[in-house]
Protein backbone atom coordinates (compact mmCIF):
# COMPACT_ATOMS: atom_id res chain seq x y z
CA UNK A 1 0.00 0.00 0.00
CA UNK A 2 1.11 2.97 -1.06
CA UNK A 3 0.04 6.66 0.75
CA UNK A 4 -2.63 9.36 -0.75
CA UNK A 5 0.20 12.05 -0.30
CA UNK A 6 2.18 11.91 -3.33
CA UNK A 7 5.49 13.26 -1.56
CA UNK A 8 5.61 10.66 0.94
CA UNK A 9 5.24 7.75 -2.12
CA UNK A 10 9.15 7.78 -3.07
CA UNK A 11 9.99 7.53 0.54
CA UNK A 12 7.39 4.57 1.52
CA UNK A 13 8.50 2.79 -1.78
CA UNK A 14 12.45 3.22 -0.59
CA UNK A 15 11.13 1.59 3.04
CA UNK A 16 9.80 -1.15 1.48
CA UNK A 17 12.82 -1.98 -0.68
CA UNK A 18 14.78 -1.48 2.25
CA UNK A 19 12.55 -3.96 3.98
CA UNK A 20 12.60 -6.23 1.35
CA UNK A 21 16.51 -6.39 1.42
CA UNK A 22 16.81 -6.73 5.25
CA UNK A 23 14.45 -10.01 5.11
CA UNK A 24 16.17 -11.30 2.31
CA UNK A 25 19.58 -10.68 4.19
CA UNK A 26 18.68 -12.02 7.79
CA UNK A 27 16.75 -15.09 6.03
CA UNK A 28 20.14 -16.21 3.69
CA UNK A 29 19.14 -19.75 5.09
CA UNK A 30 15.62 -19.87 3.32
CA UNK A 31 16.95 -18.36 0.08
CA UNK A 32 15.75 -21.68 -1.48
CA UNK A 33 12.09 -20.73 -0.80
CA UNK A 34 11.05 -17.92 -2.10
CA UNK A 35 7.20 -18.25 -1.49
CA UNK A 36 8.07 -18.56 2.03
CA UNK A 37 9.98 -15.16 2.09
CA UNK A 38 7.30 -13.13 0.03
CA UNK A 39 4.41 -14.58 2.59
CA UNK A 40 7.20 -13.00 5.20
CA UNK A 41 7.79 -9.97 3.36
CA UNK A 42 3.81 -9.01 3.16
CA UNK A 43 2.79 -9.89 6.23
CA UNK A 44 5.74 -7.76 7.82
CA UNK A 45 5.28 -4.75 5.16
CA UNK A 46 1.09 -4.74 6.23
CA UNK A 47 2.61 -4.17 9.52
CA UNK A 48 5.32 -0.83 8.37
CA UNK A 49 2.39 0.70 6.51
CA UNK A 50 -0.11 0.28 10.08
CA UNK A 51 2.71 1.73 12.09
CA UNK A 52 3.87 4.59 9.77
CA UNK A 53 -0.23 5.03 9.42
CA UNK A 54 -1.05 4.88 12.81
CA UNK A 55 -3.58 2.57 12.42
CA UNK A 56 -5.71 0.83 15.09
CA UNK A 57 -5.84 -3.02 15.46
CA UNK A 58 -8.82 -4.34 15.24
CA UNK A 59 -7.80 -7.71 17.67
CA UNK A 60 -6.32 -5.48 20.35
CA UNK A 61 -7.49 -2.19 19.75
CA UNK A 62 -4.11 -0.94 20.34
CA UNK A 63 -1.39 0.92 17.90
CA UNK A 64 -0.48 -1.69 15.53
CA UNK A 65 2.79 -3.39 16.38
CA UNK A 66 5.24 -5.80 15.23
CA UNK A 67 3.88 -9.31 15.75
CA UNK A 68 8.07 -10.05 16.70
CA UNK A 69 9.22 -7.11 17.79
CA UNK A 70 11.11 -5.88 20.86
CA UNK A 71 13.61 -8.82 21.57
CA UNK A 72 16.93 -8.97 20.39
CA UNK A 73 17.42 -10.70 17.38
CA UNK A 74 13.59 -11.74 17.36
CA UNK A 75 13.69 -12.08 13.65
CA UNK A 76 16.11 -14.61 13.82
CA UNK A 77 15.02 -16.79 16.45
CA UNK A 78 11.17 -16.53 16.09
CA UNK A 79 10.80 -16.40 12.06
CA UNK A 80 13.95 -17.81 10.60
CA UNK A 81 14.78 -20.38 13.50
CA UNK A 82 11.73 -22.24 13.01
CA UNK A 83 11.29 -22.55 9.37
CA UNK A 84 14.92 -23.38 9.32
CA UNK A 85 14.30 -26.56 12.12
CA UNK A 86 11.93 -27.90 9.68
CA UNK A 87 14.32 -28.01 6.77
CA UNK A 88 16.95 -29.50 8.96
CA UNK A 89 13.95 -32.07 9.65
CA UNK A 90 13.22 -33.40 6.20
CA UNK A 91 16.81 -33.41 5.40
CA UNK A 92 17.44 -35.64 8.05
CA UNK A 93 14.08 -37.28 7.40
CA UNK A 94 15.82 -38.12 3.40
CA UNK A 95 18.71 -40.02 4.62
CA UNK A 96 16.53 -42.30 6.49
CA UNK A 97 14.04 -42.62 4.06
CA UNK A 98 17.06 -42.93 1.03
CA UNK A 99 14.89 -45.27 -1.58
CA UNK A 100 10.77 -43.81 -0.55
CA UNK A 101 11.15 -39.76 -1.76
CA UNK A 102 7.44 -39.78 -1.12
CA UNK A 103 7.38 -40.00 2.89
CA UNK A 104 9.78 -36.34 3.37
CA UNK A 105 9.66 -33.04 1.75
CA UNK A 106 12.20 -31.34 -0.54
CA UNK A 107 12.40 -27.46 -1.03
CA UNK A 108 9.59 -28.02 -3.95
CA UNK A 109 6.90 -29.92 -1.48
CA UNK A 110 8.06 -26.92 1.29
CA UNK A 111 7.30 -23.84 -1.05
CA UNK A 112 4.19 -25.81 -2.59
CA UNK A 113 2.86 -25.22 0.80
CA UNK A 114 3.27 -21.43 0.03
CA UNK A 115 1.79 -21.69 -3.46
CA UNK A 116 -1.88 -22.63 -1.62
CA UNK A 117 -4.61 -21.18 0.13
CA UNK A 118 -3.46 -23.81 3.02
CA UNK A 119 -0.73 -20.91 3.33
CA UNK A 120 -3.10 -18.53 5.42
CA UNK A 121 -3.35 -20.94 8.32
CA UNK A 122 -0.16 -20.39 9.07
CA UNK A 123 -1.39 -16.69 10.01
CA UNK A 124 0.63 -14.20 11.57
CA UNK A 125 2.88 -14.44 14.27
CA UNK A 126 2.85 -17.74 13.02
CA UNK A 127 1.54 -20.76 14.64
CA UNK A 128 3.59 -23.59 16.05
CA UNK A 129 1.13 -26.09 15.71
CA UNK A 130 0.75 -25.70 11.86
CA UNK A 131 0.91 -28.34 9.47
CA UNK A 132 4.03 -27.02 7.66
CA UNK A 133 5.70 -27.34 11.25
CA UNK A 134 4.37 -30.92 11.77
CA UNK A 135 6.63 -33.16 12.89
CA UNK A 136 7.72 -35.71 10.40
CA UNK A 137 6.51 -39.33 10.17
CA UNK A 138 8.02 -42.29 12.09
CA UNK A 139 11.11 -43.85 10.61
CA UNK A 140 9.62 -47.00 8.05
CA UNK A 141 11.28 -49.38 10.89
CA UNK A 142 9.00 -48.42 13.71
CA UNK A 143 5.83 -48.83 12.12
CA UNK A 144 3.64 -51.67 11.34
CA UNK A 145 3.39 -52.98 7.86
CA UNK A 146 -0.48 -52.02 7.55
CA UNK A 147 0.35 -48.37 8.17
CA UNK A 148 3.18 -48.51 5.75
CA UNK A 149 1.10 -49.49 3.01
CA UNK A 150 -1.55 -46.74 3.69
CA UNK A 151 1.31 -44.31 3.99
CA UNK A 152 2.36 -45.15 0.88
CA UNK A 153 -0.88 -44.69 -0.82
CA UNK A 154 -1.43 -41.18 0.39
CA UNK A 155 0.33 -37.96 -1.16
CA UNK A 156 2.58 -35.93 0.98
CA UNK A 157 1.96 -33.13 -1.27
CA UNK A 158 -0.31 -32.62 -3.78
CA UNK A 159 2.59 -33.20 -6.33
CA UNK A 160 4.54 -36.47 -5.33
CA UNK A 161 7.61 -37.06 -8.47
CA UNK A 162 7.28 -40.80 -9.63
CA UNK A 163 11.05 -41.29 -10.98
CA UNK A 164 11.22 -42.52 -14.32
CA UNK A 165 13.47 -42.47 -17.05
CA UNK A 166 10.11 -42.00 -19.35
CA UNK A 167 10.00 -38.39 -17.64
CA UNK A 168 12.44 -37.61 -20.14
CA UNK A 169 9.75 -38.20 -22.90
CA UNK A 170 6.98 -36.81 -21.23
CA UNK A 171 9.08 -33.20 -20.21
CA UNK A 172 10.55 -32.80 -23.64
CA UNK A 173 7.46 -34.69 -26.07
CA UNK A 174 6.64 -31.95 -28.25
CA UNK A 175 10.48 -32.46 -29.16
CA UNK A 176 10.68 -36.31 -29.04
CA UNK A 177 7.17 -36.25 -31.19
CA UNK A 178 8.25 -34.08 -33.77
CA UNK A 179 11.40 -36.06 -34.42
CA UNK A 180 10.06 -39.37 -34.16
CA UNK A 181 7.53 -37.96 -37.43
CA UNK A 182 10.48 -36.31 -39.26
CA UNK A 183 12.27 -39.51 -38.93
CA UNK A 184 9.34 -41.28 -40.08
CA UNK A 185 8.93 -39.44 -43.33
CA UNK A 186 12.40 -39.45 -44.14
CA UNK A 187 12.42 -43.22 -43.80
CA UNK A 188 8.92 -43.22 -45.97
CA UNK A 189 10.87 -40.76 -48.85
CA UNK A 190 14.47 -42.24 -49.14
CA UNK A 191 12.43 -46.12 -49.22
CA UNK A 192 10.60 -44.51 -52.14
CA UNK A 193 12.08 -45.02 -55.75
CA UNK A 194 14.96 -43.22 -56.06
CA UNK A 195 15.00 -41.54 -52.70
CA UNK A 196 14.28 -38.07 -53.77
CA UNK A 197 12.69 -35.10 -52.09
CA UNK A 198 10.38 -34.22 -55.11
CA UNK A 199 8.81 -38.15 -54.57
CA UNK A 200 6.51 -36.60 -51.83
CA UNK A 201 4.14 -35.03 -54.74
CA UNK A 202 3.66 -38.56 -55.73
CA UNK A 203 0.17 -39.73 -54.58
CA UNK A 204 1.53 -43.51 -53.27
CA UNK A 205 4.09 -41.87 -51.47
CA UNK A 206 2.39 -38.70 -50.34
CA UNK A 207 -0.93 -41.59 -48.89
CA UNK A 208 1.98 -43.36 -46.96
CA UNK A 209 3.24 -39.89 -45.18
CA UNK A 210 0.18 -39.17 -44.21
CA UNK A 211 0.40 -42.35 -41.34
CA UNK A 212 2.17 -39.62 -39.37
CA UNK A 213 -0.92 -38.72 -38.07
CA UNK A 214 -1.49 -42.47 -36.38
CA UNK A 215 1.90 -42.17 -35.17
CA UNK A 216 0.48 -39.02 -33.75
CA UNK A 217 -2.06 -39.97 -32.18
CA UNK A 218 -0.57 -43.01 -30.80
CA UNK A 219 2.42 -40.92 -29.27
CA UNK A 220 -1.04 -38.52 -27.81
CA UNK A 221 -1.91 -41.43 -26.23
CA UNK A 222 1.42 -42.32 -24.78
CA UNK A 223 1.88 -38.47 -23.81
CA UNK A 224 -1.56 -39.00 -21.41
CA UNK A 225 -1.15 -42.37 -19.83
CA UNK A 226 2.14 -41.02 -18.80
CA UNK A 227 0.23 -37.97 -17.23
CA UNK A 228 -2.13 -40.48 -15.05
CA UNK A 229 0.68 -42.89 -14.24
CA UNK A 230 2.51 -40.10 -13.02
CA UNK A 231 0.00 -38.37 -10.81
CA UNK A 232 -1.26 -41.30 -9.74
CA UNK A 233 0.08 -40.68 -6.12
CA UNK A 234 -1.26 -37.28 -6.30
CA UNK A 235 -4.91 -38.88 -7.14
CA UNK A 236 -6.13 -37.97 -3.04
CA UNK A 237 -5.24 -34.33 -3.02
CA UNK A 238 -5.98 -33.77 -6.67
CA UNK A 239 -8.60 -31.13 -7.03
CA UNK A 240 -11.63 -33.33 -9.25
CA UNK A 241 -11.31 -30.96 -12.30
CA UNK A 242 -8.04 -32.18 -12.66
CA UNK A 243 -8.84 -35.56 -12.97
CA UNK A 244 -11.46 -35.24 -15.23
CA UNK A 245 -8.84 -33.31 -17.38
CA UNK A 246 -6.92 -36.60 -17.46
CA UNK A 247 -9.42 -39.11 -18.00
CA UNK A 248 -10.93 -36.62 -20.49
CA UNK A 249 -7.49 -36.56 -22.54
CA UNK A 250 -6.40 -40.04 -21.92
CA UNK A 251 -10.68 -41.01 -23.40
CA UNK A 252 -9.88 -38.64 -26.59
CA UNK A 253 -6.34 -39.55 -27.53
CA UNK A 254 -7.50 -43.28 -27.51
CA UNK A 255 -10.60 -42.35 -29.57
CA UNK A 256 -8.57 -40.94 -31.87
CA UNK A 257 -5.80 -43.56 -32.05
CA UNK A 258 -8.74 -46.10 -33.67
CA UNK A 259 -10.55 -43.30 -35.50
CA UNK A 260 -7.23 -42.46 -37.38
CA UNK A 261 -6.37 -45.98 -38.02
CA UNK A 262 -9.21 -46.81 -39.22
CA UNK A 263 -10.27 -44.29 -41.87
CA UNK A 264 -6.83 -44.19 -42.85
CA UNK A 265 -7.46 -47.84 -44.01
CA UNK A 266 -10.31 -47.14 -46.02
CA UNK A 267 -7.82 -44.97 -48.21
CA UNK A 268 -6.13 -47.91 -49.55
CA UNK A 269 -7.98 -49.82 -52.25
CA UNK A 270 -5.51 -52.64 -52.01
CA UNK A 271 -3.85 -52.46 -48.00
CA UNK A 272 -1.01 -55.00 -47.09
CA UNK A 273 0.00 -55.57 -43.46
CA UNK A 274 -1.38 -54.13 -40.37
CA UNK A 275 -3.34 -51.84 -42.21
CA UNK A 276 -5.46 -54.67 -43.96
CA UNK A 277 -6.01 -56.45 -40.76
CA UNK A 278 -7.69 -53.29 -39.62
CA UNK A 279 -9.90 -52.82 -42.88
CA UNK A 280 -10.88 -56.70 -42.59
CA UNK A 281 -11.70 -56.04 -38.65
CA UNK A 282 -14.35 -53.06 -39.65
CA UNK A 283 -15.15 -54.66 -43.34
CA UNK A 284 -14.04 -54.59 -46.43
CA UNK A 285 -16.00 -51.30 -47.89
CA UNK A 286 -14.43 -49.18 -50.70
CA UNK A 287 -11.92 -46.73 -50.21
CA UNK A 288 -13.21 -43.43 -49.10
CA UNK A 289 -9.80 -41.10 -48.76
CA UNK A 290 -12.16 -37.94 -47.98
CA UNK A 291 -12.85 -39.50 -44.41
CA UNK A 292 -10.00 -39.35 -43.28
CA UNK A 293 -8.79 -36.11 -44.66
CA UNK A 294 -11.93 -35.23 -42.51
CA UNK A 295 -10.68 -36.59 -39.25
CA UNK A 296 -7.30 -34.98 -39.76
CA UNK A 297 -8.44 -31.61 -40.28
CA UNK A 298 -10.46 -32.08 -37.12
CA UNK A 299 -7.24 -33.99 -35.58
CA UNK A 300 -5.14 -30.81 -35.88
CA UNK A 301 -7.54 -28.38 -35.00
CA UNK A 302 -6.30 -27.76 -31.97
CA UNK A 303 -2.54 -27.60 -32.90
CA UNK A 304 -3.67 -24.95 -35.57
CA UNK A 305 -5.11 -22.71 -32.63
CA UNK A 306 -1.82 -23.56 -30.72
CA UNK A 307 0.14 -22.13 -33.95
CA UNK A 308 -1.94 -19.13 -34.25
CA UNK A 309 -1.49 -17.99 -30.20
CA UNK A 310 1.93 -18.85 -30.79
CA UNK A 311 2.20 -16.44 -33.92
CA UNK A 312 -0.27 -13.65 -32.45
CA UNK A 313 1.61 -13.43 -28.74
CA UNK A 314 -0.89 -10.17 -28.48
CA UNK A 315 -3.70 -12.43 -28.36
CA UNK A 316 -2.86 -14.92 -26.08
CA UNK A 317 -1.85 -12.82 -23.86
CA UNK A 318 -5.16 -11.44 -23.93
CA UNK A 319 -6.78 -15.35 -23.61
CA UNK A 320 -5.09 -15.95 -21.19
CA UNK A 321 -5.99 -13.21 -19.16
CA UNK A 322 -9.63 -13.26 -19.74
CA UNK A 323 -12.19 -14.53 -17.43
CA UNK A 324 -14.74 -15.66 -19.94
CA UNK A 325 -16.47 -18.70 -19.88
CA UNK A 326 -15.04 -20.25 -23.16
CA UNK A 327 -11.85 -19.00 -23.04
CA UNK A 328 -11.07 -20.05 -19.42
CA UNK A 329 -12.26 -23.96 -21.00
CA UNK A 330 -9.89 -23.59 -23.84
CA UNK A 331 -6.97 -22.19 -21.45
CA UNK A 332 -8.48 -25.29 -18.66
CA UNK A 333 -7.28 -27.81 -21.71
CA UNK A 334 -4.58 -26.95 -22.58
CA UNK A 335 -2.97 -25.77 -19.69
CA UNK A 336 -2.94 -25.32 -15.66
CA UNK A 337 -4.50 -22.15 -14.69
CA UNK A 338 -1.57 -19.62 -14.21
CA UNK A 339 -1.21 -16.95 -11.41
CA UNK A 340 2.29 -15.95 -11.92
CA UNK A 341 3.16 -14.82 -15.38
CA UNK A 342 0.02 -15.17 -16.59
CA UNK A 343 -0.39 -13.23 -19.79
CA UNK A 344 3.16 -12.34 -20.08
CA UNK A 345 4.93 -13.10 -23.11
CA UNK A 346 7.73 -11.95 -25.55
CA UNK A 347 7.68 -9.51 -28.04
CA UNK A 348 6.79 -10.57 -31.87
CA UNK A 349 10.27 -9.43 -33.41
CA UNK A 350 11.64 -11.53 -30.35
CA UNK A 351 9.59 -14.60 -31.06
CA UNK A 352 10.13 -14.40 -35.10
CA UNK A 353 13.89 -14.09 -34.49
CA UNK A 354 13.43 -17.52 -31.94
CA UNK A 355 11.38 -19.14 -34.67
CA UNK A 356 13.85 -18.44 -37.26
CA UNK A 357 16.51 -19.96 -35.18
CA UNK A 358 15.15 -23.10 -34.75
CA UNK A 359 13.73 -23.33 -38.49
CA UNK A 360 17.33 -22.56 -39.87
CA UNK A 361 18.90 -24.96 -36.92
CA UNK A 362 16.09 -28.07 -37.56
CA UNK A 363 16.29 -27.65 -41.68
CA UNK A 364 20.27 -28.43 -41.49
CA UNK A 365 20.14 -30.90 -39.10
CA UNK A 366 17.11 -32.81 -41.43
CA UNK A 367 18.98 -32.10 -44.51
CA UNK A 368 21.75 -33.50 -42.84
CA UNK A 369 20.50 -36.18 -41.34
CA UNK A 370 18.03 -37.61 -44.36
CA UNK A 371 21.63 -37.47 -47.25
CA UNK A 372 24.24 -38.59 -44.62
CA UNK A 373 22.26 -40.80 -42.10
CA UNK A 374 19.20 -42.18 -43.53
CA UNK A 375 19.36 -42.38 -46.71
CA UNK A 376 22.86 -44.81 -47.33
CA UNK A 377 21.50 -47.19 -45.17
CA UNK A 378 18.29 -47.76 -47.21
CA UNK A 379 20.34 -49.83 -50.01
CA UNK A 380 21.92 -51.82 -47.53
CA UNK A 381 18.75 -52.86 -46.12
CA UNK A 382 17.14 -53.96 -49.12
CA UNK A 383 19.56 -55.95 -49.84
CA UNK A 384 20.18 -57.18 -46.64
CA UNK A 385 16.62 -58.06 -45.98
CA UNK A 386 16.20 -60.01 -49.96
CA UNK A 387 19.31 -62.04 -48.87
CA UNK A 388 18.45 -64.94 -47.39
CA UNK A 389 20.85 -66.03 -43.70
CA UNK A 390 20.65 -69.74 -42.96
CA UNK A 391 23.39 -70.03 -40.20
CA UNK A 392 24.37 -67.77 -37.38
CA UNK A 393 28.07 -68.11 -35.87
CA UNK A 394 26.19 -66.65 -33.13
CA UNK A 395 22.71 -66.97 -31.33
CA UNK A 396 19.88 -65.90 -33.12
CA UNK A 397 17.73 -63.24 -31.47
CA UNK A 398 14.60 -63.17 -34.21
CA UNK A 399 14.69 -66.59 -35.21
CA UNK A 400 11.27 -67.21 -36.62
CA UNK A 401 11.22 -62.97 -37.73
CA UNK A 402 11.42 -62.58 -41.68
CA UNK A 403 13.97 -60.22 -43.43
CA UNK A 404 17.20 -60.70 -41.47
CA UNK A 405 15.39 -58.59 -39.12
CA UNK A 406 17.93 -58.28 -36.45
CA UNK A 407 20.74 -57.49 -39.19
CA UNK A 408 18.54 -54.57 -40.08
CA UNK A 409 18.08 -53.43 -35.85
CA UNK A 410 21.87 -53.70 -35.39
CA UNK A 411 22.50 -51.49 -38.66
CA UNK A 412 20.07 -49.04 -38.06
CA UNK A 413 20.52 -48.61 -34.27
CA UNK A 414 23.12 -46.72 -33.51
CA UNK A 415 22.02 -44.25 -36.19
CA UNK A 416 18.99 -43.61 -34.96
CA UNK A 417 20.55 -43.02 -31.33
CA UNK A 418 22.79 -40.62 -33.36
CA UNK A 419 20.04 -38.95 -35.29
CA UNK A 420 17.84 -38.38 -31.91
CA UNK A 421 21.07 -37.06 -30.29
CA UNK A 422 22.98 -34.75 -32.71
CA UNK A 423 20.52 -31.72 -32.32
CA UNK A 424 22.81 -30.11 -29.29
CA UNK A 425 25.91 -30.45 -31.82
CA UNK A 426 24.03 -28.21 -34.24
CA UNK A 427 22.54 -26.10 -31.84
Amino acid sequence: RLPTIQQEVQQRKLLYIGLYLLIWGEAANLRFLPECLCYIYHHMAFEMYGMLAGNVSAMTGEYVKPAYGGDKEAFLKKIVTPIYCTIAQEAERSKIEKGNHSQWRNYDDLNEFFWSADCFRLGWPMRADADFFCQPLKPVDERNEGTIKADKQKGKVNFVELRSFWHIFRSFDRMWSFFILALQIMIILAWSEGGSLGNIFDPLVFKEILSIFITSSILNLGKATLDIIFNWRARRTMEFMVKLRYVLKFILAAMWVVLLSVTYAYTWEKPTGIIRTIKNWFGNGPDQPSLFIIAVVVYLLPDMLAAVLFALPLLRRKLEGSDYKLMRLIMWWSQTRLFVGRGMHESAFSLFMYTMFWVALLLTKFVFSYYVEIKPLVEPTKDIMKFPINHFRWHEFFPRAKGNIGVVISLWAPVILVYFMDTQIWY
